[in-house]
């Protein structure tokens, strides 16, 4: 694809999503059939959405990736809707509040707990839904798992109530961020993309500095993912480094001694246990 090409599809790109319209491809289609299939979909979606989209869908090609993929040692799957997550999701569209009752780590109930919800999230680590919420109470943000709930009623609020609640979200949200700046080294520039795609999940702003050819990605992230982005540090390896959090720098300066120190032994040992001292 040449440049001219590039500008024409970004234009229309551009024009589309002002529009509010959306464009799918062939496979993307065909893969959403597929979803459409799984036992969840019955859960997840209301009825006249998933006609609706079966619909939309019907003589789509089926996309069968049991010619190219084959599973082995599959562990028990779990259903990754919830019944929750239909009423919740219609409580943060209509911005409305929620009494709720739920356990909580002690093994106590936590009894008819006002709240504001704003977000769903879930973790692809633990397989489980969260509830984001405000509580108006205690001027915090909470999170509590799904499954944890024992009862759950829609309260309706004012909206200039509502409006209070999302502004003081946003604030405690904003507070709550830090930011990293992370640089590419030169010689690994071509593989910009393979990195941006490791961090694909926060904020970020791309500079480059064409006098050094240097990339250098500005990351903003919740304070609480600050372990989340050493790890990706420590899988890209060489390729990156922290330039401006001291802390950081040296959480991961200390990774590096605790490896090397695994390989810089000054004896080794033979197969049958003794040692043998290294040669200049």
């Amino acid at each position: 694809m040449n440049l001219f090409e590039k500008m024409f599809n970004y234009q229309i790109m551009t024009r589309l999503n002002e529009t509010g319209l959306f464009t799918w491809t062939s496979q993307e289609r065909a893969w959403l059939r597929m979803m459409m299939e799984h036992p969840a979909a019955q859960e997840a979606l209301s009825p006249p959405t998933l006609t609706k989209l079966n619909h939309m869908l019907d003589g789509e090609k089926h996309l069968n990736l049991q010619d190219y993929l084959t599973e082995k040692a599959k562990s028990e799957e779990s259903s990754v809707s919830h019944p929750l997550l239909r009423p919740l999701r219609q409580m943060i569209l209509n911005g409305e509040g929620f009494q709720m009752t739920g356990r909580i780590r002690s093994g106590r109930t936590s009894q008819e707990q006002f709240g504001f919800p704003y977000k769903l999230e879930y973790s692809m680590v633990k397989k489980e839904w969260y509830v984001l919420w405000y509580a108006p109470h205690f001027a915090r943000l909470m999170s509590t798992k799904l499954h944890s709930i024992t009862k759950l009623e829609a309260r309706s609020i004012k909206p200039e109530a509502a409006s209070r609640y999302k502004a003081s979200i946003a604030l405690i949200t904003e507070k709550r961020k830090t930011s990293i700046t992370i640089e590419v080294l030169p010689e690994f520039n071509a593989e910009l993309s393979r990195i941006l795609y490791a961090f694909s999940c926060f904020e970020r702003e791309v500079i480059y500095n064409e006098a050094n050819h240097i990339y250098r990605i500005l990351l903003t992230i919740p304070r609480n993912e600050v372990d989340y982005v050493l790890s990706k540090m420590r899988f890209l390896g060489k390729r990156v480094r922290i330039i401006d959090h001291s802390a950081l720098q040296e959480r991961m300066s200390e990774t590096a001694a605790k490896v090397l120190a695994r390989y810089a032994h000054s004896e080794s040992i033979q197969p049958g246990g003794e040692t043998a001292a290294q040669g200049d």
